[in-house]
């Protein structure tokens, strides 16, 4: 009888091991999904906030004094708040175009929703007057519900003068940033 090697005898493992696993969570969304859009009420807020923070950004540059830094962080409010008159009374009415620029931020407003950021790139100037150089980006999105978003970024030169207690626009290149934009499908 050939020999045959012995089997191992089975050692005995225990009980089988319980595997622990958390309970499900159960998310729930209230209201709207992560990707969807902030609801209308929330947008002004958002706004505003993103507003503001870009004027603590742009308060960073020491030379400029916070009037200046108030004047462009309202004029931006004013365009996402649909608020012409806000946004047009940080000009001089005797400005050279002064009147087409009324003209083309009323119609602006009256065709569009309109998210306004700007953050200044360069400044010189003493207590009476300054030269200022802008990153100004606008996004324009149609009143239609499914209509076009147009997105405008430029540098804007314009130049300021303190009248009495306050600075007032007195020139600004290209004024054609904020005209009507075309929407058209």
């Amino acid at each position: 009888m050939p020999a045959t090697a012995p089997k191992p005898s089975p050692v005995p493992l225990g009980p089988a091991p319980v595997l622990l696993r958390p309970a499900p969570v159960l998310l729930r969304h209230v209201g709207r999904t992560p990707w969807s859009a902030p609801d209308p009420q929330v947008r002004p807020c958002l706004r505003r906030t993103a507003c503001l923070l870009l004027i603590f950004a742009a308060s960073l540059l020491a030379d400029t004094p916070r009037e200046i830094i108030d004047v462009f962080g309202a004029m931006a409010a004013a365009l996402t708040d649909n608020n012409v008159t806000e946004f047009i009374g940080a000009f001089d009415k005797d400005m050279p175009g002064y009147g087409k620029l009324k003209t083309d931020v009323t119609a602006l407003m009256n065709q569009a929703n309109i998210s306004s950021s700007v953050e200044p790139i360069k400044d010189e100037g003493d207590d009476v007057s300054h030269k200022m150089d802008l990153d100004w980006t606008l996004q324009i999105r149609s009143l239609y519900p499914d209509g076009p978003i147009v997105n405008r970024r430029e540098v804007i030169h314009c130049e300021l003068r303190k009248q009495g207690k306050h600075w007032k626009i007195v020139s600004l290149q290209p004024m054609e940033f904020f005209a009507p934009a075309k929407l058209d499908k």
